[in-house]
């Protein structure tokens, strides 16, 4: 039939309405979710992104000195499982897209890599139980009372000014302290260095720890903690009120003991004191101004002694 046969004429289909149009709005639609999506995700792969904040600055110059420097942020930061990265990639997505716009972004504290992301790389299964004369299972304490590997390996990407690379006793006292797990030495190290710890090592360490802290620091990493607890109270002998006069004789028998405490110098603090060659003599006058000058040194009732014994009268 013609089209003049028709009450109601046809018109032509709108350009909007045309197939070419439905096809560009729906390749239009996908380029605008992949570059809100796969250009966050994309970027924040990168070292750059990680290194644009000013608080992250430093990290990047202690992480291209570690033996990470060929691992990416990413594969330590971003938390694993699918859940937690879409979360984590979004918040950051959200960001990159605030910062474009002017709008506030939302803050993140930052954390240490969790075990799966370390365990991605370093299993279990490869982990001695002994090791450099240390016993200490990883199997037993990954994930024990929250612990993550990066609470004892905190150096190896990201090292502090002046930390040492190597594992300290830090965290340790968190269970061995007798009540969750034994704190003796032995329980953990087989062995002590057999050229630090000799028998009379108890007697003689004073003066090598005072030569070399940081040596003793390596195991004993806490000095408040571990010194502390010998050396925080003199021993009871100190107390006796007579100690600074009858002191030498201890002195002369064990002088080590003395010196786990006290330096060289200081004996001579009081005994480099001297007096002229005529001060038996002559003594008198100063004694008489200042008596307690002398009480410094020499016990109450030393005078009288002393005078008794020549025959001197006060």
């Amino acid at each position: 039939m013609s089209e003049r046969g028709h009450r109601h004429p046809v018109k032509p289909r709108p350009w909007y309405r045309k197939p070419w149009f439905s096809a560009l709005v729906i390749v239009t639609s996908f380029v605008i979710v992949g570059a809100v999506l796969v250009v966050p995700v994309s970027a924040t792969d990168t070292l750059s992104y990680c290194a644009s904040c000013k608080a992250t600055q430093r990290a990047e110059k202690t992480w291209e000195q570690s033996a990470h420097k060929d691992v990416g942020c990413a594969s330590c930061h971003i938390p694993s499982g699918t859940v937690a990265q879409a979360k984590w990639r979004l918040r950051e997505a959200k960001n990159i897209w605030a910062s474009y716009l002017g709008v506030e972004r939302e803050p993140d504290k930052g954390h240490l890599p969790g075990n799966d992301n370390c365990l991605k790389c370093h299993t279990l299964a490869k982990i001695p139980d002994e090791k450099n004369g240390v016993r200490m299972s990883h199997k037993l304490h990954v994930g024990l009372r929250n612990l993550r590997c990066a609470d004892c390996h905190d150096y190896v990407s990201h090292k502090k000014p002046g930390q040492a690379e190597r594992v300290t006793m830090e965290t340790c006292p968190m269970c061995h302290n007798e009540q969750v797990a034994p704190s003796r030495c032995d329980f953990c190290h087989p062995a002590p260095p057999a050229d630090s710890h000799r028998p009379d090592y108890l007697k003689e360490h004073g003066r090598e720890a005072r030569l070399n802290e940081e040596a003793c620091l390596r195991c004993h990493h806490d000095k408040q903690q571990f010194c502390d607890a010998c050396h925080a109270s003199p021993p009871a002998d100190h107390y006796s009120g007579s100690w600074r006069y009858s002191h030498s004789a201890k002195a002369e028998k064990d002088g080590a003991s003395c010196e786990a405490c006290h330096s060289e110098d200081y004996c001579a603090q009081c005994h480099s004191v001297t007096h002229p060659d005529d001060w038996e003599f002559g003594h008198a006058s100063v004694s008489t101004q200042a008596p307690e000058g002398c009480l410094v040194c020499h016990p109450r009732g030393m005078c009288e002694e002393c005078h008794e014994e020549r025959g001197v009268t006060t």
